[in-house]
């Protein structure tokens, strides 16, 4: 059937999509039916909640030693990064509002806020002279890259429909996908009373833990699963091919050919042939994944031990009310690293790590009001910063503030420079008479953020460098030039090579205040003109 067919449907494909989004859920335990709980949860439409995503870092300061200033620094503001979302407000899949700041390290904390809607996103971060607007239609990004299909088709109307086919979808599929996950092994269920929102909450927490072998088991046990119920997989795709031939608008909002409509026409799959191809298709998937876990396990033991054994850890607690909707979630994954023999990689400093989350939620499904986002007079858009250089995003952050702080003095996007190699065929650096090298001027004037203006007419050029607020103005067999209306006189004049400017990097980096330095790379040469801005 798959070679009568030849290559895969959309259709198919998107049906092999739709199996593997769900990878969480599990049989009722304790008079909590998680399955449905899973499945409230992806149909949750409108809700009020808070949040908190934190990343932590064990280091090992003894390879810490061994590492520049700069890489320590790094290191350690990346040590603990923590999201705190407040005030989050969802009032449809497109409409949302919430506050927060993102930590780093032990100090530095940056504070933001958004509010978005169907149309646009506003964006403000702490420190920012002005506020980043994002176009949520797509027609700015549009405009940017010509030609780009942003479904133009999309609208209010078909974003519902997407949401019911969704959860109609979501329905058909937990038959198979969800139905067969197996529980972990340790998992247990209690009635608990909690605080939601600074309000007391009667809840039934279900708490699971895992290491990696546990895990490595659970996922073959899972597999297993699928291969095994090949009728629950059939009647799965064939309730959602019938979903989706019931919903033939769809297709015009996700922008793509109806299939159902080709099958139809001649020598085109019938609908029973789309849908038989699906599940021979989504057989063989799930076949040759079991037999990779299978070789897997026996071809490299020592790898799977490696990656999940004790040293890989997952504990969950999920708090259900009596409608069977989260309202709150802790989870927390911890790895610690095997201890590195190889010499080559035992400078890394890092000796584990653990991520942890925390969430309430509240009115779910209730009738909240998102703060509405309003443009201001002043702001940034997507394609404004889409052109910036890196100097021009620092310049967009007040000087005092923690984010230009970060840019400038940790990620160093002040710090501009860009090399010539000797034996490079294309625009090398030229050594002439009298030991003065030439530089094609092009190619470095805008590495380092200026800009050329060439008149051929009169041969003149003018190079405008915003970083340093210079206009020199040149002109090509002349070594007479302006530097901000001020005469100058060059080591060599302006020369044409194969049609390209070059002039002597010396003159070119004092007036840029840059500064130049030959380097060898493992033998190739190569001359580097670098500065701060």
């Amino acid at each position: 059937m798959i070679k009568k067919l030849g290559r895969p449907s959309k259709l198919m494909l998107l049906l092999l999509a739709l199996v593997l989004v769900f990878v969480s859920g599990c049989q009722a335990i304790g008079g909590v039916d998680l399955n449905t709980v899973l499945k409230n949860t992806l149909k949750v439409t409108s809700s009020e909640s808070k949040q908190t995503l934190t990343f932590k870092m064990q280091l090992d300061d003894e390879a810490l030693n061994d590492l520049l200033d700069e890489e320590i620094a790094i290191y350690k503001l990346l040590s603990k990064v923590e999201l705190q979302l407040d005030h989050v407000k969802m009032e449809d899949s497109m409409s949302a509002s919430f506050d927060g700041k993102l930590t780093l390290g032990d100090s530095t904390s940056i504070g933001f806020a958004m509010k978005m809607n169907e149309s646009k996103a506003i964006v403000e971060i702490e420190g920012a002279k002005q506020p980043f607007v994002l176009d949520m239609t797509g027609e700015s990004l549009a405009a940017e890259f010509a030609g780009v299909d942003t479904a133009a088709n999309a609208s209010a109307d078909g974003d519902e429909s997407l949401a019911a086919l969704g959860h109609a979808i979501i329905d058909t599929v937990g038959g198979y996908a969800i139905v067969n996950l197996p529980n972990p092994e340790k998992i247990d269920v209690k009635p608990v009373t909690e605080a939601i929102n600074d309000e007391s909450v009667a809840l039934m927490q279900v708490h699971a833990e895992m290491d990696g072998k546990a895990i490595w088991a659970w996922v073959k046990k899972y597999v297993d699963a699928l291969v095994a119920d090949q009728a629950g997989l059939e009647k799965m795709i064939k309730g959602i091919v019938e979903v989706l031939s019931s919903n033939p608008d769809v297709w015009e909002t996700l922008g793509t050919v109806n299939p159902f409509e080709e099958s139809g026409q001649l020598d085109a799959p019938t609908t029973d042939e789309l849908i038989q191809q699906a599940i021979d298709e989504a057989v063989i998937m799930f076949k040759d994944l079991q037999d990779e876990l299978k070789a897997m396990e026996n071809e490299d033991p020592e790898l799977i031990d490696t990656l999940l054994g004790d040293q890989l850890n997952v504990i969950a607690d999920i708090y259900v009310d009596s409608k069977l909707d989260i309202r709150k979630q802790g989870f927390e994954l911890s790895y610690t690293l095997p201890v590195e023999e190889d010499e080559e990689l035992s400078f890394i400093p890092i000796k584990g790590f653990t991520l942890t989350s925390v969430s309430e939620l509240w009115n779910v499904n209730g009738d909240v009001s998102a703060e509405p986002p309003v443009v201001p007079a002043s702001f940034i858009d997507e394609n404004q910063l889409l052109d910036l250089s890196d100097y021009q995003l620092l310049k967009l952050f007040k000087e005092d503030s923690a984010v230009y702080d970060i840019l400038r003095n940790k990620l160093h996007l002040n710090r501009q420079s860009v090399s010539f190699y000797v034996d490079s065929y294309y625009n090398p650096p030229i050594v002439v008479k009298g030991g003065i090298t030439l530089v094609p001027l092009r190619p470095a004037a805008e590495a380092l953020g200026s800009e050329i203006q060439y008149d051929p007419k009169t041969k003149a050029i003018t190079l405008y460098d915003e970083a340093t607020e210079t206009t020199i103005e040149l002109k090509i067999g002349s070594d007479k030039v302006l530097v901000n209306g001020v005469g100058a006189t060059w080591s060599f004049p302006v020369t044409s090579v194969g049609g390209t400017a070059y002039v002597p990097a010396r003159s070119l980096s004092n007036a840029l205040n840059a500064k130049l330095a030959w380097q060898d790379f493992y033998g190739e040469k190569s001359l580097t003109i670098a500065r701060e801005v």
